[in-house]
């Protein structure tokens, strides 16, 4: 959450993937607007009731996309905020359940005050999620690799969409939950007392996954399927028997018949054509393959509106992570555990271009990394919960030593990441413009200013590294 928070006010406002459509749309749901009104010129776009000075979000594009431009180009509001006027947002067809949650700042104030506030809430309730996750995993009694390479899953991208106005966040932060509370419960299934304690944070992941975006539905479904190949049927078909879980699957039954109700009838889907619309299925499908690796970089990190890449350094550290746990779970573990790495592996790499194939005639390529952080999150924990399973034993000395290590280097990419993008903000990316003149000469300032927001993500980063110095202190004494 303090990480989440760090990057909520080093972002301009307005200044992540569609947040003035998110905040118009939040604005307008918990004034009892769930829908909008058709443009007169028609498209994705529709009108909305919201105040004045939330309409103003959306003149906030001068720097979109422009690395040069600072934040300073936003001309300053004016006119009656408390008048309502009509404003436009792409997000209107988007299930309301995740704006509901987020606009409520918007009623007790105005002005930039509700729209951070709108971040630290999202920030909030997907950093609880996490920490459901984290718990969950800590409760295994095997462990270690697990609670490691769900934190190695912890790149700066999800920190940078944490602090957002943005239902992405809750897609992957929702599955994450999910996942590892079904293992949870399917290794204590024999436990009367693991349902009524597990069972109610499952049914929340799952009815909030299923109403979060178009694709949720799916991204539920996957995370269950998973946590089936990773139970043995003993363990599934005591669950089966659980009066507990059968009131949680009946509840989530229902949030997901209005998951499905909204997406049909909404058309949650639909968008404005973007590149390539009008090719054919094949043709999308091609684009896609090509691109395959390209998109993991969003993984990692795509700041500011895509306009903002991690360091090149940040790519080769978390992808290369990510590359040797899933080798090593493949190559070195065995039976369920390998199974379901090679499960989700497959879903990551094909599940894109068989999506875009089906849609790249009507709205051409819309695909983004970030869109399937719901598997990639996941994937990195079944790596480690299927190395837990081939290994009991604590870490060995090396082990830890280089543990350690990469922690650090975690750290140091975590920090290079944050100052990089908050650079490009405060003075912009021009070759007349030094690191110093952060500090002399900003052209724009985060709230508290540019010194304390860096002093303050300096300070949570390295509560983090002792944290995970103590976990892996822990982990290596239980040999």
């Amino acid at each position: 959450m303090g990480l989440s928070s760090a990057w909520t006010i080093a972002s301009p406002l307005m200044g992540v993937p569609d947040e003035p459509a998110h905040v118009i749309k939040a604005a307008a749901v918990v004034r009892g607007e769930l829908t909008g009104r058709e443009m007169p010129a028609g498209g994705a776009y529709q009108l909305v009731t919201v105040p004045a000075w939330i309409a103003y979000y959306d003149t906030f594009g001068c720097f979109a996309q422009k690395r040069d431009t600072t934040p300073s180009c936003v001309p300053p509001f004016s006119g009656d905020g408390r008048a309502l006027v009509e404003a436009r947002t792409s997000a209107s067809n988007y299930n309301p359940i995740y704006y509901a949650l987020i606009g409520l700042p918007s009623l007790l104030d105005g002005g930039a005050a509700a729209v951070y506030g709108m971040r630290l809430i999202s920030a909030l309730i997907s950093c609880l999620f996490l920490a459901s996750a984290f718990s969950a995993l800590s409760q295994l009694r095997r462990r270690k690799w697990a609670l490691t390479a769900t934190s190695a899953a912890m790149t700066p991208m999800v920190l940078f969409l944490n602090g957002a106005v943005n239902p992405n966040s809750l897609e992957y932060t929702t599955s994450a939950a999910l996942l590892a509370n079904l293992v949870l419960l399917l290794q204590r299934s024999g436990d009367p007392q693991a349902y009524w304690r597990l069972v109610p944070t499952i049914t929340a992941s799952a009815c909030v996954l299923a109403n979060t975006k178009g694709l949720s539905l799916l991204w539920l479904a996957l995370m269950v399927v998973t946590a089936g190949i990773l139970g043995s049927w003993p363990q599934l078909k005591a669950l089966s028997r659980n009066a507990w879980v059968w009131v949680g699957t009946v509840v989530i039954g229902f949030s997901c018949t209005f998951a499905l109700y909204w997406l049909t009838h909404h058309h949650s889907l639909s968008s404005n054509p973007f590149e390539g619309a009008g090719s054919s299925p094949l043709t999308g499908a091609e684009i896609m393959v090509d691109r395959t690796f390209d998109y993991a970089t969003g993984y990692v990190g795509q700041f500011g509106w895509l306009e903002v890449p991690a360091p090149m350094g940040a790519y080769v550290l978390w992808l290369g992570l990510g590359v040797a746990l899933v080798m090593a779970a493949v190559v070195l573990a065995r039976g369920r555990g390998r199974t379901a790495t090679i499960f989700l592996l497959a879903v990551l790499l094909l599940l894109p271009p068989l999506l875009q194939a089906q849609a790249v005639e009507s709205i051409g390529i819309v695909w983004q990394g970030r869109y399937i952080l719901a598997v990639f999150v996941p994937l990195l924990m079944v790596c480690g919960l299927a190395l837990d399973r081939m290994n009991s034993q604590g870490f060995s000395p090396q082990a830890a030593g280089l543990l350690k290590a990469t922690v650090i280097l975690l750290a140091v990419f975590h920090f290079w990441t944050f100052m990089q993008t908050l650079r490009r903000y405060v003075t912009g990316w021009t070759l007349d413009r030094r690191w110093i003149e952060m500090i002399t000469h900003p052209s724009w300032q985060p709230p508290g200013g540019m010194l304390l927001c860096t002093a303050g993500f300096t300070a949570i980063i390295a509560l983090a590294v002792w944290l995970l110095f103590r976990g892996i202190l822990l982990e290596r004494r239980s040999n």
